[in-house]
């Protein structure tokens, strides 16, 4: 789980620079939070756009939820059967 993790992390870290919504990306093992902002300078919350990407995401069948004490920050939490090929 820890290695899938550490990929699972990297990969979404290397989405930063193409997506300046993605303000910081941080986690342990396989759980691990993006954290969604209008402004990477000013942190402001990107709430709408997360609310729209966690219903996206379940109308595909997968299942995320927000978190932090401004809800912009997607959780991701996989099985621990989740592998490389997964991400």
């Amino acid at each position: 789980a820890k290695d899938t993790g550490d990929y699972l992390l990297q990969l979404l870290k290397d989405l930063m620079p193409k997506h300046p919504i993605i303000g910081d990306v941080r986690g342990h093992g396989l759980f691990v939070g993006a954290e969604l902002v209008k402004d990477r300078q000013t942190k402001e919350p990107a709430v709408p756009e997360i609310d729209q990407i966690v219903q996206a995401m379940k109308a595909r069948g997968f299942l995320l939820s927000t978190d932090g004490p401004l809800y912009n920050v997607l959780k991701i939490k996989p099985p621990l059967v989740f592998t490389r090929q997964n991400a």
